[in-house]
């Protein structure tokens, strides 16, 4: 896959630097969080499935180039996992980076043990079905942010942002600066200046 962006820039940043680069939008709910893994960076392949179906999640993991994420609208739904070990051993195999979902998985102990990086709702002990097909590639609604194909997915402590590919450079580029400033205040407070000064704050 080819790439539009520095995966050695984009290591150094965080979810938060990055959402605020982006007018603090972008960020997906709280109720999407790391359950596997350390951090997620990749490509967006977008994965719109029914509720408690996984075909298509073997599908879009066969057909999804290697580095790439997974981004799947699973619904929400809390009641049946859609993601397990199985899917995850493909994952990997294919070359994935990792795996956001709108949803529930389980194998929770085996997959963290692989330490595939997987980002989702909570797990269930319920297993998925095999029918009706979904959609890879379309746009899907996940935790809250639309996310096309090539878009560019981190995943860290705080959770998941997504940068659309059209802003990667200008945000890379802002999200640095950022975090120069940044260090700057924490410099400023630590040695004794009062944070509402060093932010430039009104006090009342």
């Amino acid at each position: 896959m080819s790439r539009t962006w520095e995966p050695e820039v984009w290591a150094s940043l965080s979810t938060a630097l990055v959402s605020d680069c982006l007018e603090r939008f972008q960020a997906m709910d709280a109720g999407v969080r790391r359950l596997s893994g350390e951090r997620l960076l990749g490509p967006a392949v977008p994965v719109r499935t029914m509720v408690g179906e996984s075909a298509t999640l073997h599908a879009a993991v066969q057909q999804a180039p290697a580095g790439s994420v997974l981004v799947i609208d699973a619904e929400g739904h809390l009641g049946r996992a859609v993601w397990g070990e199985v899917l995850t051993v493909a994952a990997q195999a294919a070359g994935l980076s990792g795996v956001v979902i709108d949803g529930v998985i389980r194998d929770v102990g085996a997959i963290r043990a692989r330490g595939f990086p997987i980002f989702a709702r909570g797990s269930c002990p319920a297993g998925p079905h095999k029918g009706w097909k979904g959609e890879i590639g379309q746009p899907v609604t996940c935790g809250g942010v639309v996310t096309h194909g090539g878009d560019l997915v981190m995943g860290d402590d705080d959770g998941v942002v997504v940068v659309p590919s059209a802003r990667i450079a200008e945000v890379a580029a802002a999200a640095q600066q950022r975090m120069r400033t940044e260090a700057e205040w924490l410099r400023r407070i630590a040695s004794g200046e009062k944070s509402v000064d060093v932010l430039g704050l009104k006090t009342w």
